[in-house]
């Protein structure tokens, strides 16, 4: 990674809106210092830039449709030689104009380009890029907002007047009260409870002290109390009415997790450093053991007997040298500490990610129950019950051509940068025997009193001979790779 194409792509490229841009800085992340061999998947791209992966994809071809990335089909990187020919993406070239960078950017980035045998960065092969397309305008631009029908009450409510309420008629004048509904009241002598037409008010004014006197006195608490009629509302004294009491609703207690036959055996197999014995077991850990012992139908485990989980988890954690990478002092890249890592883990997509342990709980519940093969019931290799697992043989023999490929080709390579060295070694030599023998033929020459044209004429006869003596040797092989 280097900071220069990091610069370029956030602030300096011509992208289109800010998902491109998002999606070239994840990009260039991972190039190197001159803008080659930037390698994600489609998945890992969508990932960063929060973009779906078939957008990723999409914008990727439309950048190298515009200039801004070029597929790179020369000087791959070891690292993605490494990785299964079935899952490598596609080498991009973040092509950042050789303009772009001061000369004295540019003449250190070509004499590093130079020790790795790629040619130098001109404007020929890094071309200025033309500014971004224009952002596309939305359709209903320029368009006015429909207007809204605020209406301030409820036609459905409206009284036959126009005023919202009941449907009961109105009477013309402010004076005699409505007609239609009348409350009938519990006895003759006049009430100061609120009328039905008021219980909306009383029920607004929630639960404070008037609410409660004024629905006191409605459900006749005046009757059961010594105040007179009218109760606490009447007397102007405000008071609570008693609350009923419920009882606090149970703790509702949840069954102990279950446990299959054979867990306690798996259980004490475990090592150390993940539970100690005698300590509370990880629920999602004990959910995988659990489903290697019973089988998961829906998630396609099947059953397995406890000699054969523990034989498992053993290949799984010493296998992959689980305890060495859960120790508080190993460093899986340099981002590592002793109170933990920030970098992506380890995976298909990020092959140089960190493989530090961070919880050995639940990295041990997700190992045991990976499987790489897609017959769900092959372990390791072997198939339940007896046999080879064919898929896994013929994977693992790919693999190991694979493997074999990637390393005649590193060897190639390899052997190509030494070649180029040397070469370059005996030019470097060549030309500077050449400089040495015509500086001290025309200081011999000078000293003998020749000077001007006959002295330029003796120099250039003598160096003619001198080459015919002495050839240049040959150059570099120009990316060819050495027995190729």
């Amino acid at each position: 990674m280097s900071l220069y194409p990091i610069l370029w792509a956030a602030d300096h490229a011509p992208v289109r809106d800010a998902e491109e841009r998002a999606i070239l800085v994840a990009l260039v992340v991972k190039c190197d210092f001159d803008g080659c061999n930037a390698f994600r998947s489609y998945k890992t791209l969508a990932e960063r830039a929060r973009v779906d992966e078939k957008t990723a994809g999409r914008r990727c071809r439309e950048m190298e449709t515009r200039g801004l990335l070029k597929r790179q089909t020369e000087h791959r990187s070891k690292a993605w030689l490494a990785i299964p020919r079935e899952q490598r993406p596609v080498i991009w070239e973040v092509m950042v104009p050789a303009e772009w960078w001061s000369p004295a950017q540019l003449a250190d980035i070509n004499e590093q380009r130079a020790g790795l045998g790629r040619p130098p960065l001109t404007p020929e092969n890094r071309p200025a890029l033309a500014s971004a397309p224009p952002k596309k305008n939305r359709s209903d631009k320029g368009t006015k907002r429909p207007k809204r029908n605020d209406q301030s009450s409820d036609p459905g409510t409206d009284s036959p007047g126009g005023h919202p309420g009941t449907d009961s008629p109105h009477p013309g004048d402010y004076e005699s009260g409505p007609r239609g509904l009348e409350v009938p009241q519990p006895s003759e002598s006049p009430s100061e409870s609120p009328s039905e037409n008021n219980r909306a008010v009383a029920d607004a004014e929630g639960k404070s002290a008037s609410g409660f006197a004024r629905a006191a006195s409605r459900t006749g608490a005046a009757e059961e109390s010594s105040e007179p009629e009218g109760g606490c509302a009447a007397s102007g004294t405000p008071k609570l009415p008693t609350q009923r009491k419920t009882p606090r609703p149970g703790t509702t207690k949840t069954r102990p997790r279950t446990e299959s036959a054979g867990f306690q055996t798996v259980r004490a197999a475990l090592p150390a450093a993940v539970a100690a014995p005698g300590t509370k077991l990880y629920p999602g850990l004990h959910r995988a053991i659990n489903d290697l012992l019973d089988g998961n139908v829906a998630a396609g485990i099947p059953r397995r007997t406890p000699t054969q989980v523990i034989a498992r988890i053993n290949r799984r954690w010493y296998g992959e040298h689980a305890e060495t990478r859960a120790a508080a002092d190993y460093r899986g890249c340099d981002r590592c500490t002793t109170s933990g890592c920030t970098a992506p883990r380890r995976s298909e997509d990020e092959p140089d990610g960190c493989d530090r342990i961070r919880n050995r709980n639940s990295w041990l519940a997700a190992a045991i129950l990976h499987q790489d093969c897609p017959d769900p019931s092959c372990e390791d290799g072997l198939i339940l019950g007896g046999g080879e697992c064919r898929a896994c043989k013929e994977r693992h023999d790919e693999r190991r051509r694979a493997a074999h490929a990637a390393a005649q080709a590193s060897a190639r390579w390899d052997a190509h940068g030494a070649a180029q060295d040397a070469a370059q070694a005996d030019g470097a030599a060549w030309t500077d025997a050449e400089a040495t023998e015509e500086n001290q033929l025309r200081a011999t020459l000078a000293a003998s009193g020749m000077f001007g044209t006959m002295l330029d004429h003796h120099v250039q006869r003598h160096m003619a001979g001198w080459r015919d003596r002495n050839p240049r040797p040959a150059g570099p092989l120009n990316g060819r790779a050495v027995g190729a």
